[in-house]
């Protein structure tokens, strides 16, 4: 994705790279309605390896007012303990010298978790 910005009356092209991740929500946060009318959203979604070890992600979503129910359907469709599909990009923010990361949500698509293999010992594939 390319972004374009003016700064001091020049454009500057910016290239964001976007992230898919799959996982199940281990946590919703409150919502949170700001000062200028925008919505803000945490929650966290933890993915599991093939050798079982877990990881959480958190991520934010931030809406302005005219989007806010962005937000109110997050919260009406997904749960805690569904399994999902989170697309997002990082982004990198200086405050004091120091650079703060986040995980910036713009998409979540509920998915289906794979049927267990039962195996009957016959041998057979079907």
């Amino acid at each position: 994705m390319l972004i374009l910005r003016k700064i001091n009356n020049k454009i500057k092209v910016s290239k964001t790279m976007n992230y898919k991740m799959k996982g199940t929500i281990a946590q919703i946060g409150e919502k949170k309605t700001l000062d200028n009318g925008a919505v803000a959203l945490d929650y966290t979604v933890t993915e599991t390896s093939d050798n079982g070890y877990t990881t959480p992600y958190s991520f934010n979503m931030y809406n302005k007012a005219e989007y806010a129910e962005h937000v109110d359907n997050f919260i009406s469709y997904n749960k805690v303990g569904d399994n999902v599909e989170v697309e997002f990009s990082i982004r990198g923010k200086e405050y004091n010298g120091k650079i703060y990361n986040s995980l910036s949500h713009w998409r979540c698509d509920k998915v289906e978790q794979a049927a267990p293999v039962v195996d009957d010992g016959s041998g057979l594939p079907f």
